[in-house]
């Protein structure tokens, strides 16, 4: 145990065995400075700014230079952040998941970006007339996020997980249906046809194989975590 643990009052082990940063005085401001700072990385939110700064600008380099910013500045300082309020509990004690109303919070924004996203997408479809084949792709990319989305929210139900988790999930997946159909609805007429069906199953397929294998990733981490935690 480190001399910051050493120094905080924590409840006794027999009145709350697991605590979390939000329930720590200490650690309260460090987390949620760091969760702040996460929004800036978040995937949604790093393409909307780049939409956004694309929409206004008609610049692909700045497009590409102010997502990358902010996700660099939000990824260290979030982790450190995080990592630093973590400190102040014990490994044995710390809560996994937790923080479930900051966790909606964060789907919200998440939501909120995505549809900017598609608004920057509709923008450019009647503004620049871009290769039909790109808005196959990223319909198809939608539809792919949209089953991801489904299928989590379909596991979640089956496991019980905490209300919390399950809106987020819902908040996320109405958003990423709402952007998909909006774009799609956009190239009736224009863009669909039979050839745009294999582009569209292309953009399906990344999203899922992508999101496939940070699954696999992410389950072998937690074991690995929980291997190595004390009893």
């Amino acid at each position: 145990m480190n001399e910051m643990n050493e120094a905080v009052d924590l409840p006794d082990f027999s009145e709350k065995k697991f605590l979390h940063p939000l329930e720590v005085a200490e650690a309260r401001g460090l987390y949620l400075r760091g969760w702040w700072f996460a929004r800036l990385h978040s995937v949604p939110v790093v393409v909307a700014i780049g939409a956004v700064v694309w929409v206004a600008t008609n610049n692909l380099f700045a497009a590409l230079v102010a997502p990358t910013g902010s996700l660099a500045i939000g990824l260290v300082s979030s982790r450190w952040l995080t990592a630093r309020a973590w400190d102040f509990i014990p490994r044995k004690r710390q809560l996994d998941g937790g923080a479930g109303r900051w966790q909606v919070f964060a789907a919200a924004i998440d939501a909120a970006a995505i549809l900017v996203i598609a608004a920057g997408v509709i923008f450019s479809i009647q503004t620049a007339s871009p290769d039909p084949g790109v808005i196959a792709f990223a319909t198809g990319s939608g539809i792919g996020v949209a089953l991801v989305q489904a299928q989590e929210l379909l596991a979640g139900r089956k496991h019980g997980v905490e209300n919390h988790e399950t809106l987020r999930r819902i908040i996320l997946f109405a958003a990423v249906a709402v952007a998909t159909t909006a774009v799609g609805l956009l190239g009736l007429g224009t863009v669909w046809g039979a050839w745009t069906i294999g582009t569209v199953a292309m953009g399906t397929a990344t999203v899922v194989a992508a999101q496939t294998i940070f699954w696999l990733a992410s389950t072998s981490r937690h074991r690995g975590r929980l291997a190595q935690k004390p009893n």
